[in-house]
């Protein structure tokens, strides 16, 4: 996240692809070429993405150095046939390894991982395998738990009609099981598909989720400054002979209208803890959230338990996480 014109860096995320796929030669290069032009004594949290089988204690090492504060691992599972469907090339013994090398290292902060449920085929007993072991090492403090989409063009989304997916009623056990281990182990739910340790939620998820302003580096990052969103092109070559010759790598760029800023703050706001805050709802878009109709909708959600109403914020229960679209939808209907 920058704020002004760039040039203060409260949050640095380094991901969404495999950055412990670089060396740590490459990985130097990188911090020498665009990290050692950050404001490091500035930022408050500085996370890197890790896959288990690429992961190595020198690359910790040189994460560390450059200034990471917090390491979040794409474990997906432990189970062998789950990891296997989801494409992944590390075994469980491997997973357990890297995350318990990088939290004994005491190099950082944060330890997170990142799972999957509803697979196909898998069932609560199968996840509570992937969880509990996971929840059991003392230096995880955050867990990102994601429901399998199916997305039509993917190798899932081919398949779909062939695929044993489980039934809504057992995917709502598996929502409500990761609730359950993760607040036995103290930690608790902060978005729909996050949890934390007290004082270790993601900064720089927040900051998304808020609205604050961003930029992204490289091929397919999005950017935001209110009120433009921008993304880069998507194609790797393309991007860099685009920055080579000098020239934007803009693959798309819009500006959201206060209707819009509105139509994501209350999808946003209905998947988290905060909630949606009346004052700086309006004062943000001009629009009065409780207008048009959209307050007697929300008092209907508060009376069937999917909201609470806290002096001008309105908050999803846990419940009503699992019900964060079709509220929302609701709203905006």
């Amino acid at each position: 996240m920058y704020e002004g014109g760039g040039a203060a860096v409260d949050t640095v995320y380094v991901g969404g692809g495999t950055p412990s796929a670089l060396s740590v030669e490459q990985w130097e290069r990188l911090d020498d070429r665009v990290f050692s032009r950050i404001g490091r004594e500035r930022v408050v949290e500085w996370s890197v993405e890790c896959n288990p089988e690429s992961f190595t204690i020198e690359k910790a090492q040189a994460y560390a150095k450059s200034g990471a504060t917090r390491l979040t691992f794409g474990v997906q599972s432990l189970n062998a046939r789950e990891l296997s469907i989801c494409g992944r090339a590390h075994g469980a013994e491997t997973a357990i390894e890297a995350v318990c090398g990088a939290g004994a290292s005491g190099l950082f902060r944060s330890i997170g991982v990142d799972i999957i449920y509803a697979l196909p085929g898998q069932t609560a007993n199968a996840l509570d395998s992937t969880l509990s072991p996971l929840l059991s090492i003392e230096s995880i403090k955050h867990l990102s738990a994601y429901e399998l989409t199916i997305a039509e063009g993917t190798p899932f989304g081919r398949r779909k009609s062939a695929l044993r997916l489980p039934p809504e009623e057992a995917v709502a056990e598996m929502y409500g099981l990761i609730g359950t281990r993760c607040a036995e182990r103290g930690m608790a739910r902060y978005e729909v598909s996050n949890y934390a340790a007290y004082g270790f939620e993601s900064v720089h998820n927040k900051a998304y989720w808020s609205h604050k302003p961003y930029i992204g580096l490289g091929a397919s990052a999005h950017s935001y400054a209110h009120p433009r969103r921008w993304g880069n092109v998507a194609d790797v070559n393309r991007y860099i002979s685009l920055i080579s010759l000098g020239k934007r790598a803009i693959g798309f760029e819009e500006s959201l209208s206060p209707w819009e800023l509105a139509e994501e703050i209350i999808f946003l706001g209905l998947r988290h803890a905060g909630g949606i805050d009346e004052d700086g709802f309006e004062a943000r878009t001009g629009i009065r959230l409780c207008a048009d109709g959209r307050g007697e909708r929300l008092l209907g959600y508060v009376d069937s338990g999917l909201l609470k109403r806290a002096g001008r914020r309105w908050v999803p229960t846990p419940n009503g996480m699992l019900f964060a679209d079709m509220m929302a939808r609701g709203l905006l209907g």
